[in-house]
């Protein structure tokens, strides 16, 4: 496969708990080139029992109710339209186990995938729904945690949340925003350029 074929999906999940088994009531997702480019965008407000909700969960979640009965679905079609949108950005060879014939998923980015990770494949798991995603998610945490350990001339934040690293590296996020999918997850695409970038362009404002 080519680098110009490649692609990654960042995506973001606002979730009515911790636990994996907790309803996932957001999915936002941005599909981007080789260059980082937007390629495509994805958004979905999902139906839940909100009796069974973390109310903590959903005051940081910005949970309106009036929006979500106005705009959630039902989180099969949810699961579905998400699929359909990770299976035109699919670029990951795979082989099938039990047939041997070659199929591709998508790569998925994600700030923390340990939790967002885990989440979204429990959520179709859950719903025996086929997950057309690497299991292996890219995480822009992660990648934070090794440029601090390999340039150790620069500071490292006070913490590595989305919010504090975005501060550090000038990724602007509107307060009015903040915790809501879709402005998340393209703070994570630029947070990701960024890392990539920022070891370069904070030593030459250094010198």
């Amino acid at each position: 496969m080519t680098c110009a074929a490649e692609r990654l999906v960042f995506f973001d999940l606002e979730t009515a708990g911790l636990k994996t088994n907790s309803a996932i009531i957001q999915i936002a997702a941005v599909a981007v080139d080789s260059r980082l480019c937007e390629i495509e965008t994805f958004e979905s407000k999902i139906r839940f029992d909100v009796a069974k909700a973390s109310r903590e969960a959903l005051d940081v979640n910005s949970f309106e109710p009036t929006v979500w009965k106005r705009l959630a679905e039902q989180p099969h079609k949810a699961a579905k339209r998400f699929s359909d949108f990770l299976r035109r950005h699919a670029t990951v060879d795979m082989i099938s186990q039990r047939t041997g014939k070659p199929y591709q998923v998508a790569q998925l980015v994600a700030h923390n995938a340990a939790f967002d990770g885990p989440m979204i494949q429990a959520w179709y798991k859950r719903r025996r729904m086929f997950l057309p995603a690497s299991r292996r998610v890219f995480c822009t945490m992660q990648r934070a945690f090794w440029l601090f350990h390999e340039h150790q001339a620069m500071t490292p934040p006070e913490n590595y949340k989305q919010g504090t690293l975005c501060e550090y590296f000038g990724v602007r996020l509107p307060e009015n925003e903040a915790h809501d999918a879709v402005a998340d997850v393209r703070a994570t695409v630029e947070l990701y350029r960024l890392l990539m970038t920022g070891y370069n362009s904070r030593q030459r404002e250094a010198a």
